[in-house]
């Protein structure tokens, strides 16, 4: 008897032991070290209204960004003359301009996929007709990340990209803002759609009202980490602005402690428009760009700003 007792005490240790060790830890907070790291000036690039920026690292080597921007001397009246841009690097930090790769674009999230063909895919906002919310958010795909084809309706409502999409398999998860009025309620939904571009699974709205930009990374196959901002839009103003993280768990979601706010300068707005996570000397950074003064499209009453700062992750 005492023997079989021993070996249940032992097989329940051993169980306890198994269960424990295959518990996959969970983000508990994040952490900003370093102060942001500015990347380029509009100057730089000779543009105007530069804004919904992305960088990844292609198989040379080389960074590259891609933005939306309008031409210095060009017309800037609204989002329909922005066009889009890219430009490279060698360290991720020094960006050179190599010019104009579409027109038309409303914001973009360019990433790349496990695909020999079409290795990279670009979600963009693109218009369909002549006034707002005439747009619909498509998928391209593209055989060396300059030239796009193929475009693909995921959304014919006002959804905007502010997203990241994230391989898994053969399924991208997109993170999307929905519009539910005119520029007012806009809402975080998720979905997954397969590497064409068909939609896999329903569009879930995420908890939280006025969620304005946001990007996404995955933590493990369980966690995805999002970084949204939080714009005042009750009555269809833009008086404050409150950064925020979260992290979710299958349906679940629950925000996260997070100290970038203390890096906010004087009259500074966030705007993590298109933003993403690009990994540079083993070092995880959140690239995003900043605007002063008003969040109004007119190109005289805004400057941005390209930055990057470290992310660290805190685990249970």
């Amino acid at each position: 008897m005492k023997r079989i007792l021993l070996l249940c005490a032992i097989a329940c240790a051993v169980a306890a032991v198994v269960l424990f060790s295959g518990r996959r830890k969970a983000p508990v907070g994040v952490s900003f070290p370093e102060p942001p790291v500015e990347l380029v000036a509009n100057q730089d690039f000779g543009m105007e209204l530069i804004n919904m920026f992305n960088i990844i690292r292609i198989p040379d080597g080389t960074y590259r960004m891609y933005f939306i921007a309008n031409p210095k001397d060009g017309i800037a009246e609204n989002e329909k003359s922005q066009n889009l841009y890219y430009a490279e690097s060698q360290d991720g930090f020094h960006y050179e301009m190599k010019g104009k790769l579409m027109d038309q674009l409303v914001e973009q999230t360019i990433f790349m996929v496990k695909d020999k063909d079409y290795p990279y895919r670009m979600v963009a906002s693109q218009w369909i007709g002549e006034k707002m919310p005439e747009r619909g958010l498509f998928l391209w795909k593209s055989k060396d990340g300059l030239e796009f084809t193929d475009r693909k309706m995921l959304y014919d409502n006002l959804h905007d990209t502010q997203n990241v999409m994230i391989p898994r398999g053969k399924r991208l998860k997109l993170y999307s803002r929905l519009t539910q009025e005119r520029y007012r309620n806009r809402r975080m939904t998720v979905a997954e759609f397969d590497m064409q571009g068909e939609q896999i699974s329903d569009t879930e709205i995420l908890a939280g009202d006025f969620l304005y930009n946001t990007a996404a990374c995955k933590v493990d196959k369980r966690y995805d980490l999002l970084f949204p901002t939080y714009y005042n839009t009750h009555g269809g103003t833009t008086d404050t602005c409150f950064f925020r993280c979260y992290v979710t768990d299958g349906p679940f979601i629950r925000q996260l402690p997070c100290e970038l706010n203390r890096w906010v300068e004087p009259d500074e707005h966030w705007v993590l428009a298109s933003p993403g996570f690009v990994f540079i000397d083993g070092e995880r950074y959140l690239a995003y760009n900043t605007r002063t003064r008003s969040h109004e499209t007119s190109a005289t009453g805004m400057v941005s700003k390209f930055k990057l700062i470290k992310v660290e992750l805190e685990y249970e």
